[in-house]
């Protein structure tokens, strides 16, 4: 019996403070009627019934007056009442805010709008949100288009909502509801990106195709139904997972043809190699090998600027990011160079400084052969490497079955002898301890990994990894890539939230490096145009229409310089 009470108490009341503020509440009534009934006819020498004492604790407590009983005679009763009166109503206000929360929050979470207030034109639709979503919008904050979120889950448009209210139109509705492609108005919309699983993108692709007239960029998991949604619409299908697979194995490879570009705006836009005119100037990554002649030099020593015209724009070292290097720095294999040079004098410099003399063959060992490792495998055995892969399951590759937290799948695939090792298994927990075994069996060992949440990061580097690649952010940066190419190409997107931009100068009246500094706070690194390659260009630098300028900032730097060249 006691137990179905509780349970029906549980029902009627399921807030478990509430419940124990009527507690305390009746506890008090009861107690404090015990005592005036017994303690009035001793203090005012008047007997009362228990419903009077009742009612008159009541009164009391809730201080709406006390009739006929007043005035009282001995003051130790007046200070009886003032004890009840505060003791009950200090009850009372705990349990009003209990019970009125849960209708004041819900009045406070206002429902997402179904529609932006007014028409939009020119904009960029993003259809679904999740991490991929957040590092797109802050790739897109750069320039002044406008931008729709549509959601259909309303507590993630809600979120989106309290988030960007200020800064872009969030539309909750459903997908397969006409009027909410209307309320976006996708007929007006440059780009339309959608993030949903591949057969809800096939459905918002076939809504939509002829609503507009659109770029429309599909982001899937499975690059396997590609033919399916350009077929059904899409012009561009895009996989995190493979650009992420490839920057990794890039990152495992340092060859004048293929360069270690960050990343993903496009993998093959950036390479170096013959056919690139010798006055452009390219900005590449450059691992510091074990085994390269510049390792445990100063940056003063290598002098490359002064010997070879490259600039040493950034540096990450041991998981750190250095933004502006010093002559003292000290490169060793924990170090990953951002150079801006020429081709013919980057092909030099990395033949000359940056060549990893080793005995042996090169080893590759890829933990995890989803999307992310088979992207890694192709990337490196087109450059040669050798590759063997640790999976789970049985793979007609060189592969060895197992996990690869294990010390003896490690060792099995020969991790020892190993010169690169890339985690990329679709679990980041997997990824941070198959790191620390490896970095323990293998102290020479290159590693780069994957991470698919923020977090992981900072703890894979603490593992010993030498880089790692967050797949959503990854993903963004190159949808980002394809909306912003007819505005600014995006170079590199710094961990700092700062970017390194190339924009053409579009206004008719020339100007110097020095004024576009001044007004838009950002930091010019290199000019190309009229026959001409600069970097590190002097303050009273010319630039004339045509040129492109190449330059480092944070979001509102760029914006600004953005908006000063398109004139």
């Amino acid at each position: 019996m006691p137990d179905n009470n509780r349970g029906l108490l549980a029902i009627l009341v399921p807030d478990r403070r509430l419940r124990v503020y009527f507690g305390l509440l009746a506890v008090q009534v009861i107690v404090y009627t015990i005592l005036i009934h017994y303690t009035f006819p001793l203090l005012e020498h008047r007997q009362l019934t228990w419903a009077e004492a009742l009612f008159f604790v009541v009164e009391t407590i809730t201080t709406v007056g006390y009739g006929d009983l007043l005035p009282f005679s001995s003051q130790i009763m007046y200070g009886i009442v003032i004890f009840i009166m505060v003791t009950g109503v200090f009850t009372v206000l705990m349990i009003v805010p209990v019970m009125l929360a849960p209708y004041i929050t819900a009045l406070l979470r206002a429902t997402p709008p179904h529609r932006t207030p007014y028409e939009v034109e020119g904009h960029v639709v993003i259809i679904g949100y999740g991490e991929l979503t957040r590092a797109l919008i802050e790739s897109l904050m750069i320039i002044d288009m406008p931008i729709v979120i549509v959601e259909e889950n309303q507590e993630k448009a809600r979120e989106v909502y309290r988030r960007y209210r200020k800064q872009l139109y969030v539309i909750w509705g459903d997908y397969s509801d006409p009027a909410t492609w209307s309320n976006a108005y996708v007929k007006n919309a440059t780009n339309i990106i959608i993030g949903e699983n591949e057969r809800t993108t096939a459905m918002i692709i076939l809504g939509i195709r002829e609503k507009t007239t659109g770029r429309i960029i599909a982001v899937v998991d499975d690059l396997g139904f590609d033919r399916y949604l350009r077929y059904a619409g899409a012009e561009y299908v895009l996989s995190p997972k493979n650009s992420t697979g490839k920057i990794l194995g890039r990152h495992a490879v340092l060859r004048p043809d293929v360069d270690t570009i960050y990343e993903a705006i496009s993998l093959d836009r950036m390479k170096i190699s013959e056919d690139s005119p010798a006055s452009s100037l390219k900005l590449i990554k450059v691992p510091i090998m074990e085994g390269c002649r510049s390792s445990g030099k100063s940056l003063r020593e290598l002098a490359l600027f002064e010997r070879h015209g490259i600039d040493v724009l950034f540096f990450w070292k041991a998981g750190s990011f250095v933004m502006h290097p010093s002559g003292d720095d000290i490169i060793d294999t924990s170090t990953m160079l951002f150079l801006l040079g020429r081709p013919n004098a980057l092909n030099e410099v990395i033949e000359k400084e940056f060549r990893a003399d080793m005995p042996g063959e090169e080893l590759a060992i890829i933990a995890g052969y989803g999307d992310v490792g088979k992207a890694a495998y192709r990337e490196l055995t087109q450059s040669g490497i050798n590759c063997i892969v640790i999976d789970r399951n049985e793979q007609e590759i060189p592969f060895v079955q197992g996990n690869a937290e294990d010390e003896p799948v490690l060792r099995e695939a020969h991790i020892e002898d190993a010169r690169f090792f890339i985690v990329a298994v679709n679990d980041d927990d997997v990824n941070i301890f198959a790191t620390l075994i490896a970095r323990n069996q293998n102290p020479q060992l290159r590693i780069l990994a994957r991470a698919n949440e923020t977090s992981s990061i900072d703890k894979l580097y603490r593992a010993g990894a030498d880089y790692v690649a967050l797949l959503p952010t990854i993903g963004g940066q190159v949808v980002a890539g394809i909306v912003l190419s007819d505005i600014v190409q995006v170079l590199l997107d710094l961990p700092n939230g700062q970017k390194v931009v190339m924009k053409h100068f579009m206004k008719t009246t020339p100007a110097t490096a020095g004024w576009i500094e001044r007004k838009s706070s950002v930091r010019v690194i290199g000019i190309e145009g009229g026959g001409r390659s600069i970097i590190r260009p002097a303050q009273g630098e010319t630039v004339n229409a045509g040129d492109s300028i190449i330059a480092v900032g944070d979001i509102g730097a760029l914006r600004r310089f953005i908006r000063l060249l398109s004139g």
